[in-house]
């Protein structure tokens, strides 16, 4: 029997590059491949896309490329192929059957390259167009779980220009109310990347500089008292699952971008010190929000608890969540009884099983009639 052929593709335009390759390799090291056929793509930070060599890579050396030849695809939903080109001319043709984008931030987990894969027809690991752009910004997740009764930290929001035309006006809008402390944040990017934790008023301006440098559009939200930092993965489609829940206790203030991937200290407790019916909560939780956002496939679903009160926050989703061999989401499940490789697996099969039920869709009118 034939191998799939399924497109790795990572690395990417975002601030979180270097995660992804971190992430992409720990995928292809734990693909089948008695079952699939892989094909690398490297996306580097100028956004070009290449095809990538493995061989050193997965044993240990600098990922190979090559520089003269970059890959693109066929937005020809009837011919599922990347090319390869060279010189100005096709080098090589290389079939897909699947996709796992291993993108994590802009322009990989926010609904760009979903869109893409979408007009190509080609089924991928993952959410879609809306679940991943939702997902990807804090504001509009917040704004619709908030619709929908589940609890959110207070907060305000604002776009970047805003805030340079009236600095004051702005920062009494925070003031007023946000309570200190505070945290400011990037709406759109994930890995802790552009938050800062805002103790005095005379702090604020700096941190909110500080995000505009990677958003035009802000978050600033309550800190949470006594906080317990929660994460729950969820995996599946129409009947998404929940592991165990999982507990991180930062060495720093706060789990940011240092703390998560340049330092080591940080504690992680799988699962968590939690009550029966507290963990059943959490899990109830990830698992509505994943799907009121319109996730598919997989996502981790951070949280805030009150150490004291033990009240429950919705902090964010990730719907690629980082998948490193120390990452959580793949550590949460391998506790909840389902091992890295069989996870892999099962998101692939996740894949086919969603596009297969879009491509049932009607998209011709007059069958309609």
């Amino acid at each position: 029997m034939s191998k799939i052929n399924i497109a790795v593709v990572f690395g990417g335009r975002s601030v979180e590059h270097e995660i992804s390759l971190k992430s992409a390799k720990s995928i292809i090291e734990n693909i089948d491949s008695t079952k699939y056929e892989i094909l690398p793509i490297f996306i580097e930070k100028s956004g070009i896309w290449r095809k990538a060599s493995l061989n050193g890579w997965l044993n240990g050396d600098d990922l190979d490329i090559e520089p003269g030849t970059f890959i693109c695809p066929s937005l020809n939903p009837q011919i599922h192929v990347f090319y390869e080109m060279a010189e100005g001319k096709i080098s090589a043709v290389h079939p897909v059957d699947v996709i796992f984008p291993v993108l994590h931030g802009t322009y990989g987990e926010d609904g760009t390259v979903q869109g893409m894969f979408e007009l190509m027809g080609v089924p991928f690991v993952g959410s879609s167009i809306l679940g991943s752009a939702a997902g990807m910004d804090k504001i509009v997740m917040k704004a619709v779980l908030k619709e929908f009764g589940l609890p959110v930290v207070p907060y305000v929001s604002f776009y970047k220009h805003e805030w340079e035309s009236d600095k004051s006006g702005i920062k009494e809008l925070i003031l007023e109310q946000v309570k200190l402390p505070c945290f400011v944040k990037s709406a759109d990017l994930g890995s802790s990347v552009g938050i800062s934790k805002v103790n005095s008023v005379d702090k604020l301006n700096e941190a909110v500089d500080s995000s505009c440098k990677f958003s035009n559009r802000i978050l600033v939200e309550d800190a949470v008292s006594n906080p317990r930092e929660i994460e729950v993965s969820v995996l599946g489609n129409e009947d998404p699952i929940a592991s165990v829940p999982g507990e991180i206790v930062p060495h720093r203030e706060f789990y940011d971008y240092t703390a998560k991937y340049l330092e080591e200290g940080t504690g992680l407790f799988i699962p968590a010190n939690l009550d029966e019916d507290v963990s059943n909560t959490l899990k109830e939780y990830a698992v509505k929000t994943f799907t009121l956002l319109d996730c598919s496939g997989l996502g981790r679903v951070d949280f805030l608890m009150n150490g004291e009160t033990n009240e429950i926050f919705i902090s964010e989703i990730n719907t690629m969540p980082g998948f490193t061999d120390i990452s959580m989401y793949p550590k949460l499940f391998e506790h909840t009884g389902i091992s890295y490789p069989e996870l892999v697996s099962r998101l692939i099969d996740l894949a086919f099983d969603r596009s297969e039920k879009e491509n049932a869709l009607s998209t011709d009118l007059s069958e309609a009639q």
